[in-house]
């Protein structure tokens, strides 16, 4: 279990069932009671959920979204997910496949419905107010609720990054709505880092936890350093539901 300012995120090591579940509700509770609304279970070693699991997961959803919070289910198998729809489960709960579709390319010289660039300023302090903008911006867009929080969470990953490695100075979020998409990019003026898109990052260092983070989230991140100046550029996609 890892904890973040705003959200948690449970890694079950197996099914969610029976002999599972008694753990798995003390670290939600306990989570919960603490103030916690936001939480994922990152369900990758699941391959099952029985009846005790479901019943388990409908009931803390139901208590979070009582508090205006959330709970997800990320990486979810196929089999697990279609078992979710036979029992009518996917509305109550947030669920994201852990095998998505590869992201279409762009048209070559397509352009954006819309763009908006935004200063960053230093200081940390400013990351909640970003995570509202991008919210507002995403505002009129055919994405649900929920995937409209996913992505600003991604988004505050990604700036939480550029504070942490250059304080916000000179870094600049970009967000841009296409037809079938948006697309945000937080640039930094930092020393600059990559990783392959099919590469694992050690889980103990600390942007790693962040980059596995931002990959639950949307369908597509990419970390590149950047070729105009010195820094990272990291690039988010999220489909639109059209």
């Amino acid at each position: 279990m890892r904890e973040w300012n705003d959200i948690a995120v449970i890694a079950p090591t197996s099914d969610i069932d029976i002999s599972s579940v008694p753990l798995l509700r003390e670290q939600m509770d306990t989570l919960i009671e603490s103030g916690m609304r936001r939480i994922l279970i990152n369900c990758r070693n699941v391959k099952f959920i029985d009846s005790t699991g479901v019943a388990f997961l409908v009931s803390r959803a139901r208590r979070l979204m009582r508090d205006d919070g959330m709970l997800s289910l990320e990486n979810v198998s196929a089999a697990v997910a279609r078992f979710l729809q036979i029992a009518r489960l996917l509305d109550a709960l947030h669920v994201t496949l852990a095998d998505r579709p590869p992201v279409p390319v762009l048209s070559p010289g397509e352009l954006p419905q819309w763009s908006k660039s935004i200063p960053v300023q230093a200081g940390i302090e400013h990351l909640a107010g970003y995570r509202h903008r991008v919210l507002e911006l995403l505002e009129g867009l055919p994405l649900s609720r929920e995937a409209c929080y996913d992505t600003a969470l991604a988004a505050g990953e990604a700036l939480g990054n550029a504070y942490d490695h250059a304080d916000g100075a000179g870094c600049v979020l970009n967000v841009r709505a296409y037809g079938d998409r948006v697309v945000i990019e937080v640039c930094d003026c930092g020393e600059g880092y990559e990783i392959a898109d099919n590469e694992e990052p050690d889980e103990s260092e600390e942007r790693g936890r962040g980059i596995r983070l931002m990959r639950m989230l949307v369908d597509s991140v990419e970390v590149r350093k950047r070729t105009d100046v010195r820094g990272t550029m990291v690039r988010l996609v999220k489909l639109l539901a059209v």
